[in-house]
């Protein structure tokens, strides 16, 4: 399988944000299967806010600002892979709804709701640019923040229902950090009620992205 990459700079310039000289800029990764740079994006993934690991004040080795290169990042990314593997070949973007590292002293935390208004002007040009056929917040955060309704909904009866982003699909899904909780490392037969819930999830979406 031929995989190319490229990254969408983060090149926010909004001096009023309390996180601005702390930023991180993480990028938007897409990645294609199929071909050719016209090819459609078919999933993009929106996860929270960038991880340790992301964060380049604290990665120095990260100089492309890659989104999900922790340990979330490589289930997420073991979790793409075994949809690959399954035959459905999805051209996929990943991101975040937030491209800093949220913390609270030295103890990560989720980005609060002006966090993300600040930041999401950003991921909305992204999508704009991406086009993806369906759209996977990943996490309590920022589902809420792509689908407002789902307030004050627990996020197990939110997984895998279909919501509607600037006219676009939206399924949200686990963040894989819950999963890492849950289930340690990815492996394909893992029998875990989340883990297959969210892996037959994907499989769809991704189904229902190529037939779009």
């Amino acid at each position: 399988m031929d995989i190319a990459k490229k990254m969408i700079p983060c090149d926010c310039q909004n001096t009023s944000c309390r996180e601005f000289k702390g930023c991180c800029f993480v990028a938007t990764e897409v990645v294609r299967v199929t071909g050719g740079e016209d090819d459609p994006i078919h999933l993009m993934f929106v996860g929270q806010g960038a991880g340790r690991d992301e964060d380049f004040n604290m990665n120095p080795k990260n100089t492309l600002r890659q989104p999900f290169v922790g340990k979330a990042g490589s289930y997420l990314r073991y979790m793409i892979k075994f949809v690959w593997d399954s035959g459905a070949a999805v051209n996929v973007a990943i991101s975040n709804s937030v491209r800093f590292h949220p913390l609270e002293g030295r103890k990560d935390r989720a980005p609060t709701d002006d966090e993300l208004k600040e930041c999401m002007p950003i991921l909305d040009r992204d999508i704009e640019a991406v086009k993806p056929k369906i759209l996977i917040p990943l996490g309590l955060s920022t589902t809420r923040a792509m689908a407002p309704e789902t307030i004050d909904t627990p996020m197990g009866r939110i997984i895998g229902n279909s919501y509607i982003y600037n006219n676009i699909k939206l399924i949200p899904l686990y963040h894989p950090s819950y999963l890492i909780r849950q289930y340690g490392k990815f492996f394909a037969d893992q029998q875990g009620e989340s883990h297959v819930r969210c892996v037959n999830l994907l499989k769809q979406a991704a189904l229902d992205a190529l037939n779009a």
